[in-house]
């Protein structure tokens, strides 16, 4: 039996309720649909009902479930931009996979997230399996996958012990095809809005793509791609990712031709990073990975050419506020 409620934003079959009503089931707004269940799942207790008591499940995050965050700081957002199967979502696993087997982004700690679920869910394609050293890539993102946009967060701490709420896109690459030729195409409303309240951008390249017969299309993509961001950037910083690095760069002109048409475009805060899922002591791809969202952090907490200033504690006599950490 599939549960729905009227209110918006309220979403019940996450077995939460935004009135607070306790127990869940006596909710007066619970409706009860007549709808056959999905294969391989049993309609919910009522303890499983009203057994969670926090407003997050550790899944993908939506609109709705930002709220939380935006109440307690300020919340980052990074778009990572490309055409499907460019390694966006395998970044992102490689990522949580690095963090969680404890190699620190530079200057910045991991301090928990509400997504551990959708990290996990990711993550766990790059993880050994019964001793076998077999690992694959995440599946391709669909458009119609869980809410939309699906959103994965990272909290993080500086040096200085400052909270940073960071969020990242794994949007499916559709959804930037459409939109790197019509940005107010029918399917690029996703990409579009990643753009407008996005702080910074990953876009991706595919080393492989680039390397392959269909070189010349997938660097006119990209090259499209990077208009599209450029347009409207502003301050916010953009980085180049040459994904699946560890493929032969047989074509170095048509690397180096994307290289220079993004330059000529003149970014203000731009940087180039090579990763992949295959580790390099030399190329060090895993240490780009992080070096990367070290980058898009340090480079909107400050001015270009200019440090972050350090904040001096606050002194106070107040025993309420000596409890806390406070600023001045």
């Amino acid at each position: 039996m599939s549960l729905s409620c009227p209110i918006k934003h309220c979403h019940p079959e996450d077995g939460e309720c935004q009135q607070g009503c306790r127990p869940f089931e006596k909710c007066p707004n619970l409706l009860r649909g007549e709808g056959a269940l999905e294969a391989g799942t049993a309609e919910p207790s009522a303890a499983e009902l009203d057994g969670r008591r926090v407003s997050w499940t550790g899944s993908v995050l939506g609109l709705t479930d930002l709220e939380p965050l935006m109440a307690r700081s300020r919340v980052l957002l990074f778009g990572l931009a490309g055409m499907e199967n460019a390694g966006k979502t395998t970044f992102l696993a490689l990522l949580y996979s690095l963090l969680r087997r404890g190699q620190p982004i530079p200057g910045y700690q991991f301090a928990g997230s509400y997504t551990l679920a959708g990290w996990e869910l990711i993550a766990g394609f790059l993880t050994f399996e019964d001793g076998f050293n077999q690992v694959s890539f995440p599946p391709h993102t669909s458009r119609n996958a869980g809410r939309i946009p699906g959103l994965l967060h990272l909290a993080l701490k500086d040096e200085a012990g400052h909270l940073l709420d960071v969020v990242f896109t794994d949007a499916p690459g559709e959804w930037f095809n459409e939109w790197r030729s019509n940005e107010q195409a029918t399917g690029a409303e996703g990409a579009e809005w990643i753009y407008k309240h996005g702080d910074g951008f990953l876009l991706f390249a595919d080393c492989e793509e680039l390397a392959g017969p269909n070189r010349g299309t997938a660097r006119t993509n990209i090259q499209m791609m990077a208009d599209r961001l450029v347009a409207k950037l502003g301050k916010r910083p953009l980085s180049l990712v040459w994904a699946k690095s560890d493929i032969e760069n047989t074509r170095p002109t048509v690397r180096e031709k994307l290289h220079s048409y993004i330059q000529a475009k003149n970014p203000l805060r731009y940087q180039e990073f090579a990763v992949s899922v295959k580790q390099d002591e030399e190329a060090k791809w895993h240490r780009q990975v992080l070096e990367t969202v070290a980058w898009l952090l340090d480079t909107i907490r400050t001015e270009p050419g200019k440090r972050q200033p350090a904040i001096p504690s606050a002194t106070t006599d107040d025993l309420f506020l000596l409890r806390r950490s406070v600023s001045a």
